[in-house]
């Protein structure tokens, strides 16, 4: 009769010890979403929890300045970053080029060129693709 309160006492055993696992695994994740919130600086691109994505400008307290477009800046609460998609590379100059985007797009002109060229014919994505004879 005395085997039953030994195999109950090794049941609870292995069940605290699993709850102090699971919650030791939880706390270590929310300080490291934490640290990463608090060492969010201008440069930095980021996603927020929404997944709106946008380049830090400016960080005071527990706002984060976002720029979304050019010219386009939001302010958000530090804790909706949800992750950093790049890490700053120092103060942003707004009248200055976005680190890693060119000068130029095809055919040089400024931009990015969505037009795909059909294959096989001569339309022109430029004017809806109607033909040319």
């Amino acid at each position: 009769m005395g085997g039953g309160g030994g195999s109950q006492l090794i049941f609870l055993l292995l069940m605290v010890g699993l709850l102090v696992f699971m919650f030791s695994r939880t706390r270590k994740q929310q300080r490291a979403q934490v640290e990463m919130q608090s060492s969010v600086g201008p440069g930095a691109e980021v996603m927020t929890t929404s997944g709106t994505y946008g380049t830090v400008v400016a960080v005071d307290g527990d706002v984060v300045v976002l720029e979304l477009a050019p010219g386009v800046q939001t302010r958000w609460a530090r804790r909706a970053v949800a992750r950093v998609v790049t890490p700053g590379v120092g103060p942003v100059d707004p009248a200055g080029p976005i680190p890693g985007a060119t000068a130029a797009g095809p055919g040089g002109e400024g931009g990015l060129d969505l037009r795909k060229p059909a294959a096989g014919s001569d339309d022109d994505p430029a004017d809806g693709g109607a033909h040319r004879p």
